[in-house]
């Protein structure tokens, strides 16, 4: 093999690694003078090895080159000979190029290491010299060793391009993204900010822009183009929130909506994409503020739009910039002018005014007066209001004031004016009176009317008229009118009303009669008070002479007793019930006198029975009389009560029956005190009949307590007793009435009904 060969077929070597090729007296092509050729990056693919190919490609690098080189082929020795001595290859010293890092190989350790020749090369291409490599066992025992200082390898009339592309990676490594929202599709447009027509991985790209992103989506794409190797580059995108979902929403008080707005940006819906990414920038006429909750526009005009401007965007990439206008609430209006008030009779009046300049609604009106207040909304196109069902000769004032209806109610200032209402016809004079003074004066009186309708300091009149014909009149400031010097037993009418200096009321009338003439009245009843007194004086002897006589005559029909206790009481035989009837009639004949003999002869007092129990302190206030006592011994005793000292005492005494002891009882009238201890008796010794043979007052004396309830009443609760009316009769002669008792304490009723006679 010729020495030009092996020139060849190292060339070839060099151009297969990548490396720059320069030639004697020529530029590599794409370098300039003070560029160095691309050095292959550590991390950069190497190329791969082939084990077999031509030298048609590497003659090719030769211009018009004729010679025929043999094929290289892995039976060939020479082939084997030469890709074994690219592999032990360590460096190429070649001035002015860095050489990529060594490849390793099986006999990296025998491979000795060459420093890079800093020698100019020369224009004439000095073929190297073959020498053996040391350590190295080959087929040919040689190894390509470069033992010249020059650097080019090729004749001067030899060009190879062997500038290597740019990585992908790098040529890409600013590229930017911007996003675009299609309201269309509702997804995103993500353009390429690259000048070349790159091809996508992992997404379709058209003219660099990859279509139908959805909202907040983070995906990776990788993007190739011809002008550049792999690796490629990688572009993360990650996709802004739907603008949609975006929105300002006002946060104003509508208090101070006509002098402030407040914005607040709010959110339609939920999205995955990372919040804190967010931000925006709202900006409105002179204002602005950024990443604000709430953003307070102050002090505005009212009813003034303003234009505002919101951006939003999503890490560095701007999605949403969109204009609002957003309007102030109406202010408060101007004070209407030139109002004025008058009134028109005593129940209306007319209030008119101008119109403000400048923008309300409507108005509000408001009449004041002593007992309150009544507003109402007029309309804006009204200029006067006619104030009906007044009342006469009133004071009232009229407030009115221009009113806005924004999103609060906001009313200008008031203004004001006063006026009264005429005056008319006042009422009728109340609690009109006539009562006589004397025999033959009446004096009438009135309260004011209930409403004068005008001045209060008006006069009263009065009319006296009997039957058709006039008497007299009178006029007063006060209503209080003595009429003297009348007819005596004379009918009069009197007719009284108010005038308010205007007007005259309703006249009120009253009737009044005069009396007899009293004085000459007087002689006759001091004549007949002086003859009756004569005619009682002598009816009350005579009675007192009956009286005498009649004890005479019992005196004598009986015998003489001694006036001690027992021996001093009338024998009376019992009554057969047969003839009782004939019996009382007998002896209530003659104004009782027999009856009155048989009470005679009762001693007030029997000395030989005890008075104690009735007599004790405790006991004392529950008797009537201090001369009406019971005995000891058969007194009435009612169950005691534990630590109330004469709780078992009441004024009543048992009194034996026909061969029955103890059949009646005699008991005083009850007291207020006593009433009841009374129904404790009665429940206790059941009693069945009461027999009430006094009053409860006479001759303006109390002579008992009343102790039972009234129809009206039903019950009546007394202690322990609960007393019920069921049934009253009146009689010609006495009472009936029927009583049902019930004891609380006990909760027991008796099944019996209690007759009060009441004679």
């Amino acid at each position: 093999m010729t020495m030009y060969l092996w020139l060849k077929l190292l060339a070839f070597g060099f151009a297969f690694l990548d490396t720059g090729v320069f030639v004697t007296g020529e530029e590599s092509p794409g370098l300039n003078s003070t560029e160095k050729p691309s050095v292959l990056a550590p991390s950069d693919p190497l190329p791969a090895r082939t084990t077999a190919f031509s030298l048609t490609s590497i003659s090719e690098r030769e211009y018009n080159s004729s010679e025929t080189t043999p094929t290289l082929s892995p039976d060939n020795p020479s082939t084997e000979d030469f890709l074994n001595s690219l592999d032990n290859a360590n460096t190429l010293n070649v001035t002015g190029v860095t050489q990529p890092p060594p490849f390793p190989t099986h006999a990296d350790s025998q491979a000795p290491s060459a420093g890079s020749d800093t020698q100019t090369p020369s224009s004439t291409a000095i073929p190297p010299a073959l020498t053996p490599a040391p350590g190295k066992n080959d087929t040919s025992d040689q190894s390509l060793t470069s033992t010249s200082p020059a650097t080019s390898i090729m004749t001067a009339s030899e060009t190879v391009p062997t500038t290597p592309k740019q990585s992908c990676d790098e040529k890409y490594k600013g590229i930017s993204v911007k996003y675009h929202y299609d309201y269309g599709s509702n997804s995103f447009i993500a353009k390429l900010n690259v000048s070349d027509d790159v091809k996508c991985e992992n997404a379709t790209c058209e003219m660099n822009e990859i279509h139908n992103l959805p909202a907040c989506e983070n995906k990776n794409v990788t993007i190739r183009h011809t002008s550049c190797d792999p690796p490629n580059k990688i572009i993360e995108l990650d996709v802004p929130p739907d603008p949609e979902s975006f929105y300002l929403k006002t946060c104003t008080e509508p208090t101070k909506a006509n002098t402030s707005i407040c914005l607040r940006l709010e959110k339609k819906k939920n999205f995955t994409c990372e919040e804190k990414k967010i931000t925006h920038v709202l900006t409105c006429a002179n204002f602005s503020s950024s990443n604000k909750t709430e953003t307070y526009l102050e002090p505005l005009s009212p009813k003034q739009n303003y234009s505002c401007n919101l951006k939003v965007s999503y890490g560095a990439n701007e999605f949403l910039n969109k204009n609002e206008t957003f309007e102030t609430d109406v202010g408060s209006p101007k004070a209407p002018p030139n109002i004025t008030c008058n009134s028109t009779n005593s129940t209306e009046a007319m209030i008119t005014w101008e119109s403000p300049e400048d923008y309300f609604d409507n108005y509000v009106f408001c009449l004041l007066h002593a007992s309150g207040e009544n507003c109402t909304v007029l309309g804006k196109e009204k200029t006067e209001h006619n104030l009906q069902n007044l009342k006469p000769y009133t004071q009232y004032s009229v407030s009115l004031k221009a009113s806005t209806m924004g999103k609060v109610q906001r009313d200008g200032p008031a203004v004001t004016c006063e006026f009264r209402t005429l005056e008319d016809k006042p009422t009728k004079v109340r609690r009109l009176l006539a009562s006589r003074i004397s025999d033959n004066s009446i004096l009438v009186k009135c309260d004011p009317p209930s409403d004068f309708k005008g001045p209060s300091n008006g006069s009263y009149h009065m009319e006296v008229k009997t039957g058709d014909a006039f008497v007299k009149n009178e006029s007063q400031k006060t209503c209080h009118f003595p009429v003297l010097y009348l007819q005596y037993s004379t009918k009069y009418e009197f007719k009284v009303y108010y005038n308010n200096g205007r007007h005259d009321g309703t006249p009120e009338s009253v009737f009044h009669s005069t009396s007899y003439n009293s004085k000459a009245l007087i002689a006759f009843l001091v004549f007949l008070i002086i003859v009756t007194f004569l005619a009682l004086l002598f009816v009350l002897y005579k009675i007192y002479d009956l009286r005498n006589r009649r004890s005479s005559d019992i005196d004598e029909q009986q015998e003489l007793v001694e006036r001690d206790d027992e021996k001093q009481l009338m024998s009376v035989e019992p009554i057969h019930a047969d003839i009782l009837l004939e019996t009382y009639k007998r002896k209530i004949a003659d104004e009782g006198r027999l009856f009155l003999a048989e009470f005679q002869s009762i001693p007030r007092v029997f000395s030989k029975f005890s008075i104690k129990d009735a007599r004790k302190p405790f006991n004392q206030n529950k008797n009537r009389y201090v001369d009406i006592l019971p005995y000891d011994y058969n007194r009435v005793e009612l169950s005691d009560i534990n630590g109330d000292a004469g709780s078992n005492y009441i004024n009543a005494s048992y009194i034996d029956g026909f061969k029955e002891p103890r059949k009646y009882i005699a008991a005083q009238g009850p007291r207020d005190e006593t009433v009841d201890d009374f129904w404790r008796m009665i429940w206790e010794q059941k009693a069945t009949v009461i027999v009430m043979v006094t009053r409860c007052e006479e001759g303006n004396r109390n002579k008992c307590a009343e102790y039972w309830p009234s129809m009206e009443e039903g019950t009546r609760t007394f202690g322990d007793v609960v007393v019920k009316i069921t049934e009253y009769k009146r009689c010609p002669d006495y009472i009936i009435q029927k009583l049902n008792i019930t004891n609380v304490v006990l909760l027991h009723t008796r099944s019996e009904n209690y007759e009060l006679l009441i004679l």
